[in-house]
């Protein structure tokens, strides 16, 4: 029997590169990067020549299919070797389970073989010693059957015999691999049908409405189906509103019924074959099909759910941080009054108070009772600590609040200048409640803290989101019906790769940023932080080599990420670095270099520091000795690196001007690194707040008119922009005018529709 037994018959890469439709030979570099322990952010910066400059979202769709893959290995391993050991391996189910490309046809072909199953009919038939039978007429003979009548218990008559061999026949049917490759390609085509009507509980409840009834007559061909309507007709039925029904197109019918007759083509009793033909399609095959339709479905909506999230999430940790200023946040309410927190420009709380402003719709006689002398206190907090921007939160009562510091702003109460932003305050409670808070704010009110949050979200977003977990965000669509572990997966990749992108100041980062850069896990990170803590600073990016945990792999896929910043090194007045006794705890007994912090002069400094300049870039120390080679050969020095004269040099530099020899997508890296400035933000790419000193009332608004406003969220069907309303707007994705935003962009709309609905929206231009 050991002899028919195989492993999978299709290589990784070539279904991969299948199904995402990219180049086989990148699709095989990312594998073997990916299987080395490379990170996303690290393929997508540093190995474009192997990958073909492919972008994070495309690397994790490679990276999601390998893992799927190997699993799915193991499982035709696991299925091959438990059938065997029932007897029941035949060469035919052994090539039809090892050229299973999914976990669903796997299923479909060993569910009749599963070990603690009842034997399948064709399993008794084959005991009965009906198999033999079965294969001389697939090979054309012809079958004396009552001949066979009493040979076994189980063949008492001819009908026995008939519906044993027939059992048999259709089992070779449904494990056929060209049958199985084409129920595979049916499955997936997009003629077939869906058909959703009220459930028999819907229609025996009293209650008819609901808000699935847009489905109780709804008919569609598969390919014309919307993620998002997969994703409520599935909700629908599992909260027993719906039933649905897939019908597959009469011409695929007929094709999957054509292949089966190939397989049976030297039968010669026709009705035999015929009657076995259509019992197979009709009880096993067809069936199987629609699941298959029903799961692909799924499968494509849940994607494209996980896709729209990570992007939304993406584009939301990236939002640009508004620098060099102060700010007041205010996380409105009524009855426990507005929470006020003074900010300065590092995110460090000045002041904190709470504050009972006259709110529109507030019935809270303290409001009325303290309004003039609540506003005075926000009066007196701006002549205090001088802050010109506000932030509030839109959460209860932010419309109110709104209105009245937009009044505020109009009477001159408030400094010339004086502007506010909406900030969404989803998470923020959440934030407010962790260890984490607790830790950094512990002698405030949970409620104050939630101000707080609000406020670092507009001076350091990144930082800020980091904290607070994916799904607490509010920028995903039927996050609960999505598994979470995959869901979870995808969403710290995206954390990890905005956070790498931008990079971090390892002489100044929180732990809570650090781990979350690639290859680092919390563990190493605290490794880097502790030497950090008793060496006082890292004057260069070799000296992270030698910290205990983090071993090569780890260096190579973190330290791009992590910046140096010798300006800053030369200011440090209590810097422990400069002993020799702190750099043995770095370097251990083979350390050479002797730090110090005594030395005359900024520049005899940094080189008795032992400072490289290009640390502050994200040029990999992998390749060093290429960007000293041009440096050199142009003329540059490292220490101009970031200067307004060296940018200018390195721009007019062009690929060809690198002699060492080295990839495209290294020198590409490597002229983008050094062709900006040392202050650059990768965020700047992406959109900030939008500030306004005034409010856009809904009763003033006609259709036709022009707005201006900021995406708040993504989903299949739209986008909601916020356009300074009590509620956002809806561009409907037929009204996208060809177009596709992200979160965070700032567009122009036209009021499409107006009602008690909401804002109906046309898509007009994308501004930022």
């Amino acid at each position: 029997m050991n002899s028919i037994r195989r492993s999978k018959t299709w290589q990784i890469s070539a279904v991969i590169s299948d199904i995402l439709r990219e180049d086989e030979r990148y699709v095989k570099n990312v594998e073997t990067l990916l299987r080395s322990d490379h990170t996303l952010p690290f393929i997508a910066r540093y190995r474009k020549e192997m990958t073909g400059d492919m972008s994070t979202e495309k690397l994790y769709k490679i990276k999601e299919q390998v893992n799927r893959l190997d699993n799915l290995s193991k499982k035709i391993e696991k299925s091959i070797t438990d059938i065997e050991k029932l007897g029941s391996l035949t060469p035919q189910l052994s090539q039809a389970i090892s050229s299973c490309t999914s976990t669903a046809m796997l299923e479909q072909v060993t569910a009749a073989y599963k070990p603690d199953k009842k034997k399948s009919k064709a399993e008794q038939a084959k005991n009965a010693g009906l198999g033999s039978v079965a294969e001389q007429l697939i090979n054309g003979y012809q079958i004396d059957f009552k001949s066979l009548v009493g040979t076994h218990a189980n063949l008492k008559s001819v009908k026995n015999v008939v519906e044993g061999t027939k059992d048999i026949l259709i089992d070779i049917v449904r494990t056929n691999k060209f049958v199985l490759e084409w129920c595979e390609r049916v499955s997936k085509a997009k003629d077939n049908f869906i058909e959703c009507s009220m459930s028999k509980s819907k229609q025996e409840s009293d209650d008819k409405k609901d808000k699935f009834d847009q489905y109780f007559d709804f008919k569609r061909n598969t390919g014309s189906l919307k993620h998002f309507q997969v994703m409520a007709i599935n909700r629908g039925e599992k909260l027993k509103a719906l039933s649905v029904k897939i019908n597959i197109a009469n011409h695929a019918e007929n094709v999957i019924k054509r292949e089966c007759m190939k397989v049976l083509s030297k039968v010669c009793d026709n009705n035999l074959r015929n009657e076995t033909v259509n019992d197979a399609c009709s009880r096993l095959i067809f069936p199987m099909v629609c699941r298959r339709i029903r799961s692909s479905l799924t499968e494509g909506a849940v994607e494209s759910s996980i896709d729209v999230f990570a992007d939304n999430l993406k584009h939301l940790l990236l939002t640009r941080p508004v620098k060099g200023i102060s700010i007041m946040a205010l996380d409105p309410g009524y009855k426990h009054g507005c929470k006020v927190a003074v900010l300065d420009k590092q995110g460090n709380v000045l002041k904190t108070e709470v504050v009972y402003l006259q709110l529109s719709g507030s019935v809270t006689k303290k409001a009325s009772r303290f309004r003039n002398q609540d506003e005075a206190k926000l009066q007196k907090l701006q002549a205090e600590l001088g802050f010109k921007t506000i932030a509030i939160g839109n959460g209860t009562a932010c419309r109110e609040t709104e209105t009245t510091i937009a009044r505020m702003i109009k009477e001159k109460m408030l400094h010339e200048g004086t502007k506010y932003t909406v900030v969404d305050e989803r998470g923020a409670s959440v934030y407010s409640v962790t260890p984490l808070a607790q830790q950094e704010l512990p002698n405030l009110d949970t409620n104050l803290r939630s101000a707080v949050s609000l406020g670092r979200r507009v001076l350091e977003p990144l930082s800020e989101y980091v904290k607070i977990e994916p799904q607490h965000l509010g920028v995903g669509q039927y996050q609960h019906d999505i598994a979470q572990k995959k869901l979870s997966t995808r969403l710290e990749d995206t954390v990890s790769e905005a956070v790498s992108f931008t990079g971090l100041d390892i002489n100044t980062c929180s732990l809570h940023m650090l781990q979350k850069i690639a290859g680092l896990t919390k563990a190493r990170a605290q490794a880097i932080l502790d030497t950090r803590s008793s060496i006082g600073h890292f004057h260069n990016r070799e000296q992270i080599k030698s910290i205990k945990g983090i071993g090569p792999k780890s260096y190579e896929q973190c330290i791009g990420f992590l910046r140096i910043y010798p300006d800053q090194l030369t200011g440090s007045s209590n810097d422990k670095g400069g002993s020799e006794e702190a750099c043995a705890a770095v370097k251990g007994k083979t350390g050479k270099r002797k730090l110090t912090s005594s030395s005359k002069g900024t520049k005899s400094k940094l080189q008795k520091l032992d400072v490289s300049f290009l640390d502050q870039t994200s040029v990999h120390p992998e390749s060093y000795h290429i960007a000293r080679t041009l440096l050199r050969e142009q003329g540059l020095r490292q220490e101009e690196i970031g200067s307004e004269a060296f940018v200018a040099a390195m721009k007019q530099l062009k690929p060809g001007d690198i002699t060492e020899e080295c990839d495209e997508g290294t020198k590409h890296c490597i002229l983008t690194a050094l062709s900006q400035r040392t202050d650059t933000d990768y965020r700047d790419q992406f959109a900030r707040p939008i500030f306004k000193s005034n409010v856009l009332c809904a009763e003033s608004l006609t259709v036709g008119t022009e707005l201006e406003g900021r995406v708040s969220n993504v989903t299949h069907f739209g986008a909601f922009v916020d356009v300074g309303l009590e509620r956002d707007g809806l561009i409907h994705i037929s009204k996208m005018n060809r177009m596709t935003v992200c979160l965070g962009n700032r567009v122009k709309v036209r009021v499409e529709k107006k009602d008690h609905k909401g804002i109906g929206l046309y898509l007009l231009e994308i501004l930022a």
